[in-house]
């Protein structure tokens, strides 16, 4: 008996007073221990109340919440980072969209900057002067950022572009600058396009840095000068690499327009898009802007007023169109990667589960390979997956020849053990979709009680009826005009001529009176 009133004393106390003495000791600490239920998920109408700073900064840690606490996991799983490297997160926390300038040598971009920046901050020339990346962003006072601080800096989405090594990181550099433009939008300057890649060579892989930067861009601009329209080596190799895949952020700016006359500028605007037309394979072209974006005066005898509305047209775009779909842009991606990450974690996931446990393990894993394609099939029935954006099998083959598929758990244990499969799908189908713009959904109109409808056929029944009354009085017409032609027919015969009737040169005239009076 005292054995038992002692031990249900302890229980007494431990449920009594232990709880309450953790919850006294986290609210000392700051670190309240009780659960609390979790809050709903963020959508566009918790935040449209709140100023543009404040929707874009909640919409982020919205955004990098989901990311972390969901997506990530399942990529460290499976170690989606080593199989596609990037930087996810920096992309996710950069706060102003990405504008990119690529062209040739000399075809205005760094004057095109200038002109957005209101000063010559940037070193221009008639000479080519750019031979690095430069990103330009907005600060109090202006100076100079080298390469290997901005790529390690966690505040910019630059820390990827370590993997070109030294020598690239050698040739990019920043520049800060208070230009109010800045404040919008960052700007990417990069070095001319070659047209004679196999004389100049560079130090690093110039194609797979664009692509980087094409990637984590929201806009893309391609410059071109009036007098260099030929698409060399290295120009084909970007729009067929770099910008694959990207065509509907890349708009065609053809530069210094007013260089060149009325007519002229008509045969290079052709010549333009016959140069590109094997070079973008989409099937609608991209926008293609026309004007001289600098701060100097258009050359006389020249179309001043499209290029003015030319320039205004780009810096709407620009200024105002990206900034207000960065928001939406960044919830794309972000439901992009975690459909990639779950794509990755079922394939693996699958192809671990087929292996045998204790023997003919070699063999299992070349077979598991082998037999991708059923396993893609698997996946996209049992998952609802579109197998269009499945990685290709090459580079399962690539990742597995340096990664043991026996290292990664298996797909159903590490469902029934963290439920991650579950929580990415209901990111992807409910609280992703949710962060982005909201659809109205009307309700179908009953055909019996449509207005619409109804007006329609009283129009056609009131249009039938006027037609049959024009039908009606046009026969009357032509009846009073058959018998007032016949009437005046009836003329004095002349006998000398068989008794033909008389017509005189005053009998048109007679006709004429008659029709214009019948018919009015």
């Amino acid at each position: 008996f005292l054995s038992v009133y002692f031990f249900s004393s302890i229980h007494a106390w431990r449920c009594q007073f232990l709880p309450a003495h953790a919850a006294l000791m986290g609210q000392k600490m700051g670190k309240n221990k009780i659960d609390v239920a979790p809050a709903a998920p963020l959508t566009r109408n918790d935040v449209g109340h709140l100023s543009w700073q404040d929707q874009h900064s909640t919409v982020l840690q919205e955004l990098l919440s989901m990311y972390d606490n969901s997506v990530k996991l399942l990529e460290d799983q499976y170690l989606y980072d080593q199989f596609r490297p990037s930087y996810f997160q920096d992309a996710l926390t950069c706060t102003t969209p990405l504008v990119l300038f690529i062209g040739p040598f000399s075809a205005g971009k760094t004057t095109f900057i200038n002109y957005l920046l209101g000063g010559d901050y940037l070193f221009t020339g008639p000479e080519p002067t750019t031979s690095r990346f430069t990103c330009v962003c907005y600060g109090n006072e202006v100076q100079q950022i080298s390469g290997h601080i901005l790529s390690s800096s966690s505040d910019m989405p630059f820390r990827g572009l370590q993997r070109f090594g030294h020598e690239f990181l050698e040739g990019f550099s920043g520049f800060q600058c208070p230009a109010d433009v800045l404040k919008s939008i960052t700007l990417v300057d990069t070095p001319g396009v070659l047209e004679t890649a196999d004389v100049h060579s560079r130090s690093y892989d110039y194609i797979e840095a664009m692509r980087w930067f094409v990637e984590h861009a929201d806009l893309v601009f391609v410059l071109f000068d009036p007098s260099k329209l030929d698409a060399g080596a290295e120009l084909r190799s970007l729009f067929t690499s770099a910008l694959k895949g990207a065509e509907s952020r890349v708009r065609i700016v053809l530069n210094k327009a007013d260089s060149v006359g009325h007519h002229e500028l008509m045969k290079v605007h052709g010549a333009l898009f016959w140069n590109l037309s094997n070079l973008i394979t989409t099937s609608e072209p991209p926008r293609v802007y026309v004007s001289s974006f600098w701060s100097k005066a258009y050359k006389p005898d020249t179309n001043h007023l499209l290029f003015e509305t030319e320039k205004q047209a780009l810096l709407y775009d620009m200024l105002y169109a990206v900034p207000l779909e960065a928001l939406d842009r960044k919830v794309a991606n972000l439901l992009r990667r975690a459909q990639m990450a779950l794509i990755h974690a079922c394939v693996l996931g699958t192809a671990r589960m087929k292996l045998p446990a204790f023997f003919g393990k070699t063999k299992g894993k070349v077979k598991a390979i082998e037999n991708l394609s059923q396993i893609y099939q698997e996946i996209q029935g049992k998952y609802k997956l579109p197998v269009v954006n499945f990685p290709a099998e090459s580079e399962y083959k690539n990742f597995l020849a340096a990664h043991d598929l026996y290292d990664f758990p298996k797909l159903d244990q590490l469902e029934k053990k963290s439920g991650l499969i579950r929580k990415v799908q209901d990111l992807i189908g409910v609280q992703i979709p949710g962060l982005l713009r909201s659809i109205s959904h009307n309700t179908i109109a009953d055909p019996r009680q449509n207005r619409i409808l109804l007006t329609m056929l009283e129009r056609q029944e009131k249009q039938a009826a006027q037609n049959a009354t024009h039908v009606k009085t046009d026969q009357h017409k032509n009846f009073l005009f058959a018998q007032a032609v016949a009437h005046m027919g009836k003329g004095s015969a002349n006998p000398s001529l068989g008794g033909e009737p008389e017509t005189t040169t005053a009998e048109p005239l007679r006709f004429a009176a008659v029709g214009a009076a019948v018919w009015g």
